[in-house]
């Protein structure tokens, strides 16, 4: 009789928590036998009860969860909890409890934690996996990490990566500015940081390297992040960096902007990338040329003390 294993979780963590919970069943001496995208109830139990060839512990897995429906009442009895010859490995982007019924009841359903919305909750977050790895996490090293990335199964993946190349365990902000970014990331926190400190020079530079390789919209959501913190935090002063959850290094970032910048030719830059990305986006942008010029202008228009 089988024994029913459930993972509901987004699209992008379903491969991860697929090979845990395979991992661990086949410690368990467990082989996958079929994988279906669909499937039907009966169909599925005249197979569990089919000698294998090769294994007598077998895994069938489900990979559209919710095409099973309700489980009929004639095979609830026949679920067993555990030490079953074979599992049924179901997998949605749902919990499904409505769709499967008893089934969701009688299922084993495989822990998932989706990684925190706000970037400082992220900060502990990313700090909790590298532990779990064995390694301590700077908190600026996470900082960075949360502003850079927002894939969760991404942050996941490099801090595995980061944890098998630091040094004396340790994942340090360098570690992660040489081994998690590519040139075209430097250059874009290097673009966020000259923009941050107003240094037309450095500002200039780093645009120059991006428009050879990168997208712009990608380029206007970054930069777009930062305004937006330091015109809030010019405008509401420190209770922004609360209400936003940002990191320790993006609310002294915002405050250093609005120092540098003032509210009103914060407000005005913003309202000019949000135009800027509106266009782009719709295909009627002067991309990174119109890019280039507003930010100039800004850069221009600071105040002088």
């Amino acid at each position: 009789m089988p024994e029913l294993v459930l993972i509901a979780a987004p699209a992008g963590a379903q491969p991860r928590l697929r090979r845990e919970a395979l991992a661990q069943l086949e410690k368990k001496g467990y082989s996958l036998d079929r994988r279906l995208d669909t499937a039907v109830w009966s169909d599925l139990f005249d197979e569990a009860i089919t000698p294998g060839l090769f294994a007598s512990q077998r895994v069938f897995e489900i990979d559209d969860g919710k095409s099973l429906g309700p489980l009929p009442q004639e095979y609830q009895n026949r679920i067993e909890r555990s030490g079953a010859d074979a599992v049924f490995l179901i997998i949605s982007e749902k919990p499904l409890q409505k769709e499967l019924g008893a089934a969701y009841k009688l299922a084993h359903v495989v822990d998932y934690e989706p990684a925190p919305y706000w970037p400082s909750q992220r900060v502990g977050w990313l700090q909790r996996l590298a532990r779990e790895k064995g390694c301590a996490m700077d908190a600026a090293a996470a900082g960075l990490l949360a502003e850079w990335i927002e894939d969760e199964e991404e942050l996941r993946a490099e801090v595995e990566k980061l944890a098998q190349a630091a040094e004396k365990k340790r994942i340090t902000a360098q570690l992660v500015r040489e081994l998690s970014m590519d040139e075209g990331g430097k250059a874009m926190l290097n673009l966020l940081d000259a923009l941050a400190r107003g240094s037309v020079p450095d500002a200039l530079k780093n645009m120059a390297e991006l428009r050879e390789d990168d997208e712009l919209i990608p380029v206007l959501s970054a930069v777009h992040k930062r305004v937006r913190s330091a015109c809030l935090t010019a405008c509401l002063g420190d209770g922004a960096a609360q209400a936003l959850k940002l990191t320790n290094f993006q609310a002294r970032t915002a405050r250093a902007m609005a120092g540098i910048y003032g509210r009103t030719l914060l407000s005005a830059w913003l309202a000019e990338l949000l135009r800027l990305s509106w266009t782009e986006r719709n295909g009627e942008g002067t991309g990174w040329e119109g890019f280039e010029n507003l930010t100039l202008s800004v850069m221009s228009r600071i105040p002088r003390r």
